[in-house]
């Protein structure tokens, strides 16, 4: 076996399927006008041959047809060298169901690798009967949610073929509504647009963008319809792209650790282990972020945030070119947190250990033990188990699933936080030296660490939110947060720089980024990667009248990527102006700001058990693969990076809202008290319909109402203390026990299936009630609130008080029978925990007083109207 260029196996296996692409776009190879000759003559030697005599697995002439109609790009950018060469990029790529070579038997042992974990042919047959060979062009994307945790809802719900977007198209769709057949020939007309403008100036450049761009089009589109389609196949090339770089990385080194068995396929020996899945976790986001001042609050807050996304990114992304592989490399990376898959070689390895050490010096040098990365790896193969595809590893040499390899691989990270710069504290640090000056220095006025205060880095007034003659100094790295901060309000590009420049920032070891607000804004011999972050739903990859040989293309999701604007200053807005005053509306009564957390309930279980399915016995059988998770991961993600961006810019959050930190599965978010705890509810409402109207995937967060000139770290903490709460919420209904799934409001606990609706209908009436109507006295809120005093004290007085109350109250008013009928709701509501002639039941006085609690509130500014 001769393994030269490592790349191109990346490629190949990225574009193994591809044809799955083109030849739904099509019609059958024989009537096809979009084939060539040639290209249908192929059939006989890339394809089987069924017992009925006709060729299956045709996709691989239209993977075929696809590389060859763009040969010269491929050979321009360096993936083809215009060799007769069996093991050139076309025959890696479509000769994966009938290898003529043991280089091409790498893509068919990876191919077989992703896709064999992927299959889930019961649950399709259970679902779909009519999902046969002959619908394929129709069938849709079924949602993952549909059967996770071995639940199987109503009604599968999926996705039509479309472009990766962050709009209202997140949200599956009943499948027997939907056909793709349609559909796919203009997809693929707009992906071969796109396809013939990706830059070409290079090897690394071309990859990069083409693997967004498949992202972009395949996303949505099912690696399979043999089986259940809830797998993307854009995962599934990605994946088989990463495993035939590692498996050939391996035997390049390792050519003993293959054999072949008798039908001509790739067998790797026992007791090797050719991929190593790495894992790398940012330790201490949390108080990095939040470590500040209210001086440059807002925009230190976004800036830190968005440094510490750009972090893990930038760590996965270098540690993947100094192991010399690609993005395509890259299982997943989102909040703080990154998966990659690297082969198992010293080379690798030595690059890991080596980048480990350098990456804790320097981020020990620039934030002081304050922020860290912990990166752990574990090595695997697969071996065939009872007919099944199991994961081996080096620490565990029994079959396994995929999601047991996952769940040790985050502990094995988490134990690294005991020993995180181990190799600073070893080597560089001596721990009987005095650190740092002490006395009488200056500190950073964001942070509080010491500094050598000079011109450069002193901090401007309007960016320190404040009016006085005070001098404030920051750190550089503050410094560039801030400047971070400051650009996000103007912003569509994060460009990596080729070389640093003064309005740059430094992320890892040398990558430089800038937020750039149109391409007019650059020049492209400085950029390396021009990056679109900022949109409104649609994407548009590769913008019009770009030049074919300019820098490497790509997107990416960001939560917050827009914040409130002081419009006639154009400014990020203070946190006073987003709880207070909007520009030409009349200054309200009551201004708080309102900070939320929020993330998804068992998650973690979510990813070890979800996948488990029922087998034809009837056992349990773990049905994850890494295409899987990193499906489930992207949804998540696209929810939280992407969508949540949608609804916050709506017109009635745009003002009073900023997403501080939003991706993986959670959310810290700080605006105006009302138009956040709308934002919570319509988050939650979203969530539920993402998931496939769920309720047992659910979200628990905690709002926290503060003056703006509250610490921000503190109001975290407590919006922090808030969320646990939540998630330590019970209730019985019917005596069946329903955990977390709720909301922490006003100090109060409250599910949001069946106290939360209740809260928001009582707010309504008492508002519409003693604020419009003025029926009802505003004094009997605060008789209320004393009845709730004695109620929390355990006390038996609250009873016989608002009974004798609501009692006389109702007495006085019996002539007006629509005010009685209110104040018997009331008092059946207080003693049976009864509401609208029982539509809401078992309401305990706890959930009462949250309703009357964001009432009073509402009625506070309702007065000034």
């Amino acid at each position: 076996m001769k393994i030269n260029n490592l790349t191109i196996y990346a490629v190949a296996g990225l574009l193994h399927d591809i044809g799955k692409f083109g030849q739904r776009a099509d019609v059958s190879v024989e009537k096809s006008t979009l084939l060539s000759q040639q290209d249908k003559n192929l059939a006989s030697q890339i394809c089987n041959t069924t017992q009925g005599g006709w060729y299956s697995h045709q996709h691989v002439i239209w993977t075929a047809s696809f590389i060859e109609k763009y040969i010269e790009k491929f050979k321009k950018v360096g993936l083809v060298d215009g060799s007769e060469n069996v093991n050139n990029l076309s025959n890696l790529a479509a000769y994966h169901h009938r290898p003529s070579s043991p280089e091409q038997r790498i893509i068919t042992l990876a191919d077989w690798w992703s896709s064999g974990l992927d299959r889930n042919d019961q649950i399709g047959i259970d679902y779909n009967e009519e999902w046969k060979k002959d619908k394929f062009r129709s069938v849709p994307s079924a949602s993952l949610f549909n059967n996770l945790n071995g639940y199987k809802t109503d009604r599968t719900l999926g996705y039509p073929a479309q472009k990766f977007n962050t709009g209202e198209t997140i949200f599956p769709k009943p499948t027997d509504e939907l056909d793709n057949k349609p559909l796919y020939g203009k997809l693929w007309k707009q992906f071969e647009n796109d396809f013939e403008k990706l830059p070409d100036r290079d090897t690394n450049s071309f990859i990069f963008s083409l693997y967004h761009l498949l992202k972009l089009y395949t996303w949505y589109i099912p690696a399979s319809t043999m089986e259940y389609p809830d797998i993307s196949l854009f995962e599934h090339l990605k994946t088989t792209g990463a495993f035939a770089y590692c498996i050939a990385a391996y035997l390049k080194e390792n050519p003993e650790a293959v054999k072949s068995d008798n039908n001509y396929k790739l067998v790797i020996e026992k007791g090797h282990y050719p991929i190593q899945l790495v894992c790398g976790d940012i330790s201490g986001i949390q108080s990095f972020i939040y470590n500040i001042s209210n001086k440059s609050a807002v925009k230190s807050l976004k800036g830190r945030s968005l440094y510490v996304q750009l972090l893990a990114e930038t760590i996965a992304q270098e540690l993947l070119e100094e192991s010399g592989a690609s993005v395509i490399n890259m299982v997943y990376a989102a909040g703080g947190k990154f998966y990659i898959l690297l082969p198992n070689t010293q080379a690798a390895n030595n690059a890991i250990v080596q980048y480990k050490e350098n990456l804790e010096k320097n981020l020990w040098d620039r934030h002081k033990g304050m922020i860290s990365v912990n990166i752990a790896s574990i090595a695997f193969s697969m071996q065939p188990d009872n007919r099944k595809l199991k994961v081996v590893t080096t620490e565990n040499p029994s079959a396994q699933n995929v999601g047991d390899l996952w769940f040790q691989l985050s502990q094995k990270t988490a134990e690294q936080k005991k020993k995180k710069f181990q190799s600073v504290l070893l080597n560089q640090f001596d721990l009987f030296e005095p650190y740092g000056t002490g006395g009488n220095v200056d500190v950073c006025s964001v942070t509080g660490e010491e500094i050598i205060a000079s011109k450069e880095l002193k901090l401007d007034p309007l960016d320190a939110e404040q009016n006085n003659e005070e001098v404030l100094y920051v750190s550089a790295a503050v410094k560039e947060q801030i400047k971070l901060g400051k650009s996000l309000a103007n912003h569509q590009y994060l460009a990596q720089m080729r070389i640093e420049g003064n309005d740059s920032i430094k992320v890892g070891l040398n990558s430089h980024w800038q937020l750039i607000s149109g391409l007019k804004d650059i020049e492209q011999n400085q950029v390396k990667k021009l990056i679109l972050s900022d949109w409104d739903t649609e994407i548009d990859l590769v913008p019009n009248q770009y030049p074919v040989n300019s820098n490497a293309l790509g997107f990416r999701l960001y939560g917050g990527s827009r914040v409130a604007i002081y419009k006639s200053e154009h400014r990020n807005k203070t946190f006073e102006e987003i709880a207070g005053v909007i520009e030409g509306e009349e200054k309200e009564s009551f201004t708080r700001l309102a900070v939320l957390r929020m993330d998804i309930d068992n998650l973690g279980s979510l990813f070890m058990k979800g996948f488990e399915v029922l087998d034809n016995k009837g056992l349990k059988e773990n049905k994850a693969s890494f295409s899987a998770l990193a499906t489930l991961s992207t949804q998540l993600d696209l929810f939280f990076s992407g969508y949540l961006n949608t609804l916050r810019n709506a017109d009635k959050y745009k003002d009073r809202v900023n997403i501080v930190y939003s991706g993986g599965d959670d959310l810290f978010a700080v605006g105006r008290w009302s138009e956040i705890i709308a934002f919570a509810i319509e988050i939650k409402e979203s969530f539920q319909k993402f998931v496939s109207g769920r309720t047992d995937i659910s979200l628990s967060g905690g709002i926290v109402l503060v003056n703006p000139k509250f610490p921000i770290a503190k109001a975290s903490d407590l919006a922090g203390d808030a969320e646990d709460k939540a998630k330590k919420h019970r209730i019985l209904i019917d005596e069946i026990r329903y955990d977390k799934n709720a909301i922490t409001l006003f100090d109060i606990p409250l599910n949001w299936q069946y106290e939360m609706p209740f809260v928001q209908e009582c707010k309504n009436d008492l508002v519409q009630w003693i604020g419009r109507d003025k029926c009802i006295s505003k004094g009997l809120l605060m008789k209320i609130f004393s009845w709730y005093e004695i109620y929390k004290q355990k006390k038996p007085d609250w009873r016989w008080q608002s009974s004798y109350t609501l009692a006389r109250m109702a007495a006085d008013n019996k002539n007006n029978p629509g005010l009685w009928e209110k104040l018997e709701q009331l008092k059946t509501l207080m003693y049976f925990g009864q509401y609208n002639k029982g539509k809401y039941n078992n309401i305990n006085f706890n959930t009462f007083i949250a309703a009357c609690r964001w009432a009073e509130l509402e009625l506070r500014n309702l007065s000034i109207l």
